[in-house]
Formats: structure tokens, C-alpha cells, sequence
């Protein structure tokens, strides 16, 4: 019995962190994409008022696709680890209960073989 407390309350403890860490990660990843968009369209107004080259206006565009695809990997490793979290959990909970079924079964076992050894 102390076993699965222990494993259940190491891995509960190990899901909330997992899924505190994959909430941090996304909710900087939409930080990050908010503030590169920003960036980019600070970028463009300045360009826009310096009236730089267009080679210079062909740069920002390009950064600025390279930040949304930045953006969008950030999101999608972001789910893709929250997956990849769940499944672990998820067999670590089957196995949690694979072990306490084991051990009620073994308990149950020894209870029977004891009863039959001492029938009073």
C-alpha cells in the first residue's frame, strides 16, 4: 500500500510539473510571437519613415517569415512535448496499477494459503 502512495504521489507530482513546464513554454511562445510581431511591424513603420532601400524592406520581410515559422516550430514542439508527456504519464499509471493489482493479488493469495494452513 505505501508503494503505490509513494509512486502515485511522485508521478502526480511529476504530471503537474510537466504540465506547468508545457504551459509555461506555450504561454512564452505566444509572448515571444506577440513581441517578435511587434518588432516586425516597429521595424516596417521605421523603414516606411527612413524610406530605406527596398533590399532593406526585402530583409525585414524576410525576418519577419522566419519569425512566424519561428513561431509556429515553438508552438508545434510545444504540443508535440505535452504529448509526448501524457503518454509517459499514462503508462506510468499503468503500471501503477499493474503493481497494486500484483500486490492485492499476492495479499489475497498469502490470505487464502494462510486460511488453508489454519482452518480452526
Amino acid at each position: 500500500m505505501g508503494l503505490s502512495i509513494f509512486f502515485n504521489s511522485l508521478f502526480g507530482k511529476a504530471k503537474v510539473t510537466a504540465d506547468e513546464t508545457i504551459d509555461k513554454a506555450a504561454e512564452f511562445a505566444a509572448e515571444a510571437k506577440v513581441s517578435l510581431e511587434e518588432l516586425a511591424a516597429s521595424a516596417s513603420q521605421k523603414i516606411e519613415e527612413l524610406q530605406l532601400s527596398e533590399k532593406t524592406e526585402d530583409f525585414i520581410q524576410t525576418t519577419k517569415e522566419k519569425l512566424d515559422e519561428a513561431s509556429e516550430w515553438a508552438d508545434e514542439k510545444s504540443h508535440q512535448a505535452r504529448e509526448a508527456f501524457e503518454d509517459i504519464i499514462k503508462k506510468v499509471e499503468e503500471k501503477i496499477e499493474e503493481l497494486k493489482k500484483d500486490k492485492k493479488e499476492a495479499t489475497d493469495t498469502s490470505n487464502t494459503e494462510d486460511a488453508n494452513q489454519n482452518p480452526e
